[in-house]
């Protein structure tokens, strides 16, 4: 992607305060003329809106239609009660998922599908990455997680305004998602939350560590999802709401402000406000195929419930007959019978070792059954179509990132946007390989733009069994997943790696 300015100084003072917000006493200023026309006040937010999907593979592969999915880390970005969920595939008392996804716009002319009407002159390249990595912890049909998405975005050939040398500008945008959720009537409706923390940095560095920023904003927001999942049903339902998020300024670095109480770098006006503005999403998913639709979770004592009681039988007529023969001990008396005693105590403590471990032995047992029958027990073959419908509200005089950078109104957000979603997700070569595909509607921020189509690919293989030095089950297999989302002017690679389920 190329973004230009002119002159470069200018360009880049706009670049260093993208993620500026400043709040300031209310007095009676200019406000935003109409497109086309400079920016000459602070009175304006930048719409952070992201209209492309932007998550793990599996996600980008589904079009960003997983809203009834809620099933692990890469579920949580779109719908927060995938903290709480519980797949049959790990039949313990409690259970934990890791995800690291990855993501790279290799084409992104117009990342903003803003139209690109803005612009002209020195260019400066900009690339752009995404990172999201993940942990959930689980206990029963409770859970709690922290996913946290990451964007950086890098503006080569910037000239530094004090030192007159080009440099690398970089920008930082991290979301914090931190969530908990439970599941109620074991696991069928999952209700799932949290805190959203937004952060925001730009420094400029010819090395990826910053001597210091010249930009930190910081801004909290909430989150909320539900799920609908009957078991043995081919159908879920699911809704999320992520509410409105503005980000507060922490550090002023370089700016100054004017009698009238605007915000200025130089003579870059700087916005008072960075919202993400609320989004909402529904969706619905429906199963075909031979594979068990929505399975509940069965935990390995369930299983082994009848055998366990068995053992919790012996061990109470145990502790009884220790109790007996040790009050028959005491009541005979003599001089060794505390002897007595302790050698009683001795070989009770012996039936109660053999007791706990064929406990261990059944529970052990119980597992390894739900175990294969999850992998190798039910058919593989199955084919999920995945619908969703998401949403953008409005932005009060609000203006796209690039009407921002050149300093030219180009508004952005005057009217909610609806993103219809479809998937489809089907295991092609049974425990081998999964493929997916899909298509979205992106919708358009700005009056100069129009709605663009995506088209969207994916797979995931299975590669090897490893334990990873015994801090995995014996069983546990390994797999990449990737995918490629494609529309006009856009394109981009996600890549992930994981367990097979």
């Amino acid at each position: 992607m190329k973004v230009t300015a002119n002159p470069p100084t200018q360009c880049t003072l706009v670049l260093l305060s993208l993620v500026v917000v400043s709040w300031l006493p209310a007095q009676s200023r200019a406000q935003l003329g109409p497109d086309g026309t400079a920016i000459d006040s602070s009175d304006y937010t930048i719409d952070l809106t992201r209209g492309v999907v932007v998550s793990t593979s599996r996600v980008v592969g589904l079009s960003g239609a997983a809203t009834s999915l809620a099933q692990g880390v890469e579920g949580g970005l779109q719908n927060p009660s995938a903290v709480a969920y519980r797949g049959p595939q790990w039949p313990e008392w409690y259970d934990y998922w890791l995800a690291l996804g990855f993501t790279y716009p290799f084409q992104s002319g117009d990342f903003y599908n803003s139209g690109r009407v803005l612009g002209s002159g020195e260019d400066v390249n900009e690339s752009t990455f995404f990172l999201i990595p993940g942990a959930y912890f689980q206990m029963w049909h409770a859970g709690i997680g922290l996913t946290i998405d990451s964007q950086f975005i890098n503006l080569e050939g910037v000239v530094n305004p004090e030192t007159m040398q080009r440099e690398t500008l970089r920008l930082r945008f991290t979301t914090f998602h931190i969530q908990g959720g439970y599941g109620f009537f074991k696991g069928q409706l999952i209700i799932g939350g949290g805190l959203r923390i937004f952060r925001q940095r730009a420094f400029l560095s010819t090395r990826r560590v910053s001597d210091g920023d010249e930009y930190h904003t910081l801004g909290l927001g909430a989150e909320v999802g539900v799920m609908l999942r009957p078991h043995n049903r081919r159908w879920t339902l699911g809704a999320s709401v992520f509410p409105k998020l503005t980000t507060g300024l922490r550090q002023r670095g370089r700016t100054t402000a004017t009698p009238e109480g605007d915000i200025v770098v130089g003579d870059v006006f700087l916005p008072r406000t960075t919202t993400i503005p609320t989004t909402g999403s529904v969706g619905f998913s429906y199963q075909l195929g031979p594979r068990p639709p929505n399975p509940p979770w069965v935990g390995d004592e369930k299983l082994a419930a009848p055998d366990l009681e068995r053992l919790d039988r012996r061990r109470d007529a145990a502790e009884r007959a220790e109790a007996r023969h040790i009050a028959e001990a005491r009541a005979r008396g003599g001089p060794d019978v505390e002897t007595e005693v302790r050698a009683i105590e001795e070989h009770y403590a012996q039936k109660y070792a053999t007791l706990k471990e064929e406990r261990k032995a059944l529970k052990r047992f119980a597992w390894e059954v739900l175990r294969k029958r999850y992998r190798w027990g039910w058919p593989r073959r199955y084919y999920l179509i995945t619908a969703d419908l998401w949403f953008n509200g409005r932005v009060d005089n609000g203006v796209g990132v690039e009407s921002f950078l050149f300093q030219t109104v180009q508004r952005s957000g005057e009217k909610v946007t609806v993103s219809p979603r479809l998937g489809f997700e089907a295991e092609v070569w049974p425990t081998r390989m999964k493929v997916r595909a899909g298509t979205y509607l992106e919708p358009t921020r700005f009056a100069q733009s129009s709605p663009r189509v995506h088209g969207t690919l994916g797979f995931d293989i299975s590669l090897f069994k490893w334990n990873v030095f015994g801090l995995w089950p014996r069983d546990y297999r390994w797999q990449i997943t990737a995918a490629l989302d494609l529309a006009r002017a856009y394109g981009s690679f996600s890549f992930g790696i994981g367990g097979w389920y």
